[in-house]
């Protein structure tokens, strides 16, 4: 593919984040009519909100290499080069990582198992939807530069 032919990028037909709303959303409304909580203590309620806040730096971390090297972060814009380096080295998503722990922990701070048990829904529907996409994209786009990244360093963590 070449620079000047990429206009869409991997051409998602949504961003990203309205899959945390699709998936966590509907735990949250059932557990308005019917709660199922996880424990009655306060621990649930730290360690989820640790849980946030890791997620939180995790993206924003993430965030930063995008703008270091100058490249969208939007995937339904051109990438213009390939992230290997910082927490890039050890996840090939880390901001849809951060999406899923930030979702378990909001299941944690607010002491639902519908919102916890969301969470593989929202894994799956990142999958499928959107990362398989943004990987043939960047396959077809980077060649060997991408299946050699790919090789290296896992998609989740």
């Amino acid at each position: 593919m070449q620079q000047n032919e990429d206009k869409r990028g991997p051409g998602l037909r949504f961003p990203p984040p309205f899959l945390i709303i699709a998936t966590i959303g509907p735990g949250y409304l059932i557990d308005q009519v019917k709660p199922m909580p996880i424990l009655d203590s306060d621990f649930i309620w730290l360690s989820g909100t640790a849980l946030i806040v890791a997620a939180l730096l995790l993206a924003l971390v993430a965030l930063f290499h995008f703008l270091e090297l100058k490249t969208h972060v939007e995937p339904w814009h051109p990438t213009t080069t390939i992230i290997k380096h910082g927490v890039y080295r050890f996840s090939r998503n880390p901001i849809y990582l951060a999406f899923c722990i930030a979702s378990a922990g909001a299941g944690l701070v607010l002491n639902s198992w519908w919102m916890l048990m969301a969470v593989p829904a929202l894994v799956l529907m990142l999958q499928q939807l959107v990362i398989k996409r943004e990987e043939a994209y960047l396959e077809v786009k980077f060649g060997e530069v991408y299946l050699d990244y790919k090789r290296q360093v896992r998609r989740w963590f």
